[in-house]
């Protein structure tokens, strides 16, 4: 089989990294830290890891995570990437003066 950049052309078309991550499952070691997406890439490359699944499973041990919020309001995008946080958070919005036209965009 061919391989482009970590993805496997094969026949089944999976993504080494997906599946690398996918056979660690919740064994990825969580450390303190601060993490950004370059840090998350780093790790990714590291361990052979997706970094978006990996950073999807560690933002469940986060004490603070900071992103756009529209992460949060537009529903197809939050069902993806804000499910993992905790249903009880406190959720501070930064540029906020945008917020009720995302709303009504969503």
């Amino acid at each position: 089989s061919s391989e482009i950049e970590g993805i496997n052309t094969s026949s089944h078309n999976l993504c080494q990294f997906y599946e690398e991550y996918e056979a660690r499952g919740s064994d990825i070691p969580v450390t303190s830290g601060i993490y950004n997406l370059e840090d998350m890439k780093k790790v990714g490359q590291e361990n052979g890891w997706c970094p978006y699944f990996a950073t999807r499973h560690v933002v469940r041990f986060a004490s603070v995570v900071v992103y756009n919020y529209q992460y949060m309001l537009d529903p197809k995008v939050a069902s993806m990437v804000s499910k993992e946080l905790e249903k009880e958070c406190i959720v501070v919005f930064d540029e906020a003066h945008n917020i009720d036209n995302v709303c009504i965009e969503a």
